[in-house]
């Protein structure tokens, strides 16, 4: 008998009837943290199962769901990740990412975007989705408000939930670019305005927002002057 356990968390008990022994099963409880109860599946995997369950019945379909290449691995990274293999490249990295490939990072930011960065300054991650998220949880509590303009990537949201934040969805319209507004912006922020997240280029519009538009200049002036009648704690992600 598993009897220091509690009812609700013990798999089985033993109670005696005459002579023989008689197992009584429990529920297992299966209530899930209300945070992670409280995210929606994904539509893009959503969408990109259903493509790929049509394309295992013979169906000739096209996906459009998932951000992902309609081309092979080019062969030369396929051999490279070979030889690594081989050369026992196996193991446990710094969390960080290896020396060797933070310093390959530096020097494309250096060769082919004008960026100058040290190693130090370089994390490495497992994709975009991870980054994010680990910025949403360590910079949101419990209340605050995450901005969103309006079409976004679909993970935004579930990210906002799963630290106890509020997302705030801000609709952008064709005429305007689907760039944010300042107007639209100072509408939206109040003193639980915690992050901004603005995509550029946008994740699905497309949209470009350049360095001196109003919504920059309006953030600007909102998180650095303390005079600010809200006083939002925003920061830009």
């Amino acid at each position: 008998m598993i009897s220091h356990l509690p009812s609700r968390v013990r798999l089985c008990s033993k109670a005696s009837f005459s002579s023989k022994r008689v197992v009584k099963m429990h529920a297992v409880d299966q209530t899930l943290n209300p945070l992670v109860a409280g995210v929606k599946p994904s539509k893009t995997m959503a969408l990109t199962d259903l493509a790929l369950s049509l394309k295992e019945q013979g169906k000739d379909i096209i996906g459009l769901a998932a951000g992902e290449p309609d081309f092979d691995t080019p062969a030369e990274i396929v051999e490279a990740g070979m030889e690594a293999l081989k050369m026992g490249m196996t193991r446990y990295t710094p969390n960080a990412g290896t020396m060797a490939l933070r310093k390959a990072i530096c020097q494309k930011l250096s060769d082919d975007n004008g960026l100058s960065y040290t190693p130090d300054q370089i994390l490495v991650s497992n994709g975009a989705k991870q980054s994010l998220w680990q910025c949403v949880l360590a910079a949101c509590s419990p209340g605050d408000e995450v901005i969103v303009p309006a079409p976004y990537w679909v993970s935004y949201t579930e990210m906002a939930v799963l630290a106890g934040a509020k997302p705030v969805i801000i609709d952008t319209l064709p005429e305007e670019g689907f760039l944010l507004t300042a107007e639209k912006l100072r509408a939206a922020l109040t003193s639980k305005s915690r992050l901004l997240i603005l995509c550029t280029p946008s994740n699905p519009t497309g949209a470009v927002y350049p360095k001196t538009h109003r919504a920059h200049r309006d953030l600007g002036r909102h998180t650095a002057d303390p005079r600010t009648t809200q006083s939002p704690k925003a920061r830009a992600v």
